[in-house]
C-alpha cells in the first residue's frame, strides 16, 4: 500500500496547490506546473519495488528495466523550444519584468527545484539497500525483450509526436501567410503573434486526457502486480507478456509523446 499512499498524497497535494491563488498554469496538463504529471507517475513507479520488498515479493524484471529507463528519460527531459522562444521574447521586451517572472515559475509538484530528482535517487538507493538486506532480487526475465518493448513504446510515442510537429509546421506556414504587414514587423513581433494564436482542441484538452489515461493505466498495472493477479496476453517459450506489463509500458509511450 506504500506506493498507493504516496500516489494519493502527491495527487491530493497537487490538487490542493492547483486550487490555490496563482496555482493554475495555463497551457500545461491539468493546469499544473510542467512535469508534474510525469513526476507523479515516475515517483509512483519508482517507489513500487519498496512495497514488494516489504511484502517479501520478488520484483518482476520488466518493472526494474522500466524503472531505470523511466528515470533516465526523466533526467534527460528538456524544456520544449516553445518555452525557450517565450523567454527570449520576454527578455527582449522587458528584461527586468522577465527576471521577476522567472522567480515565480512553479516547479513540478509545486516543490522546490530538484526535489523530484533527489527523491528519485533516494528511492532507488533505498530499494537497492532493502533488496540486498532482505535478499529479495528481481525475477529472471527476458531482458532483451523487455528493453525492445520499452524502447518500442517510446519510439511509437515519438512517431506520434512527429506527426503532431509536422502538422504544427503546416499550420505555422499558413498563419504566417495570413499575417498582415508582415514586412514591417520585427521578428520577435511575428513570433509573439504566432504564439498568441488560439490553441486547438487537442492542445487545450488532449494533454489532460493523455495524462489522466496514462496515470490510470499505471495505477491499474501496479494494482495487478500487487495482487499478484496475472493476465497473460501472449505466452511463448521465449517471452510472456501480461496485461499489467502492457499497461506499465504506457508510461514510455507517454514520455515519447510528451518529450
Amino acid at each position: 500500500m506504500i506506493t498507493f499512499i504516496i500516489c494519493g498524497v502527491l495527487i491530493a497535494w497537487c490538487i490542493y496547490k492547483r486550487t490555490r491563488p496563482d496555482g493554475k498554469v495555463q497551457g500545461m496538463p491539468l493546469g499544473m506546473p510542467r512535469g508534474t504529471v510525469r513526476a507523479v507517475i515516475t515517483l509512483t513507479i519508482v517507489s513500487f519495488p519498496l512495497q514488494l520488498l516489504l511484502m517479501n515479493i520478488s520484483i518482476a524484471g520488466l518493472i526494474i528495466n522500466a524503472i531505470f529507463i523511466i528515470v533516465a528519460f526523466y533526467f534527460e527531459a528538456e524544456r520544449p523550444g516553445e518555452d525557450r522562444l517565450k523567454r527570449i521574447i520576454k527578455e527582449l521586451k522587458n528584461p527586468e519584468k522577465h527576471s521577476v517572472e522567472k522567480k515565480r515559475i512553479l516547479k513540478p509538484l509545486y516543490l522546490p527545484k530538484y526535489s523530484v530528482r533527489i527523491t528519485l535517487l533516494l528511492l532507488l538507493a533505498c530499494t537497492i539497500m532493502l533488496s540486498i538486506y532482505k535478499q529479495v532480487f528481481p525475477e529472471s526475465t527476458s531482458t532483451i525483450m523487455d528493453l525492445i518493448l520499452i524502447i518500442g513504446a517510446y519510439m511509437i510515442g515519438s512517431i506520434l509526436r512527429g506527426f503532431g510537429v509536422r502538422s504544427e509546421r503546416k499550420k505555422i506556414k499558413h498563419q504566417i501567410a495570413q499575417i498582415q504587414n508582415l514586412q514591417s514587423m520585427s521578428r520577435y513581433q511575428i513570433i509573439e503573434q504566432l504564439m498568441d494564436e488560439k490553441l486547438t482542441w487537442w492542445q487545450r484538452k488532449g494533454k489532460n486526457i493523455l495524462s489522466i489515461v496514462t496515470l490510470g493505466c499505471i495505477i491499474v498495472s501496479l494494482a495487478l502486480y500487487t495482487a499478484n493477479f496475472e493476465v497473460i496476453l501472449y505466452d511463448s517459450m521465449f517471452y510472456t507478456l501480461t496485461l499489467q506489463g502492457l499497461l506499465l509500458l504506457t508510461i514510455n509511450l507517454y514520455y515519447g509523446v510528451r518529450e
